[in-house]
């Protein structure tokens, strides 16, 4: 067994200890910064980032879930500004056949004979009017409006509707509808 002079035990020690010291006061500090910004988070806002809710999805979801007559076909305005993004066109597609609507008239009459052809289902072009964002990002108002093609509902209005959309401690939740005169 090697023996060590106390001397040497001591500086070890004296060594040591300033060094766990140090390492403790560093850890606290990123300890306090991650409590920082925890409570900066907090002020901010609840944060819904997820892909899956959106303000559009969740705005889409209710107005094709209360359009009377009940579509069971969908359509979107094809290269316009009144097309659905991209988050509601995917709730189309998770709620029925969809399918691309275009301002020409030669190919609104061949959609319109590919309906037909399918079956006499109602056929909704859903039309999106833009949103309005408040509180943060928090709050969104979407648009939306539309009216029916082909069938027996060919032209029936779909009246615009404004779905207010607000971000909660558990997400994007549906806050609000308020129906207005479609243009």
């Amino acid at each position: 067994m090697i023996s060590r002079p106390r001397p040497f035990l001591a500086a070890m020690l004296t060594g040591l200890v300033p060094l766990t010291v140090l390492v403790a006061a560093c850890g606290d500090g990123a300890t306090t910064r991650k409590a920082a910004a925890d409570t900066a988070a907090l002020a901010a806002g609840p944060q819904c980032v997820s892909p899956d809710t959106t303000p559009v999805g969740l705005a889409v979801r209710a107005f094709i879930t209360t359009a009377t007559p009940t579509p069971q076909r969908y359509l979107s305005a094809a290269g316009t500004d009144s097309a659905v993004p991209d988050d509601g066109f995917k709730v189309l597609q998770d709620k029925g056949p969809t399918y691309f609507y275009s301002s020409d008239p030669k190919a609104q009459a061949q959609i319109k004979a590919k309906l037909a052809s399918v079956g006499p289902y109602a056929s909704l072009l859903v039309v999106y009017r833009g949103k309005t964002e408040t509180d943060n990002g928090n709050t969104v108002t979407v648009s939306l409006g539309g009216h029916y093609v082909g069938g027996e509902h060919d032209g029936k209005d779909a009246p615009t509707r404004q779905f207010t959309v607000r971000c909660d401690t558990t997400g994007w939740r549906l806050a609000d509808t308020a129906s207005t005169r479609s243009p």
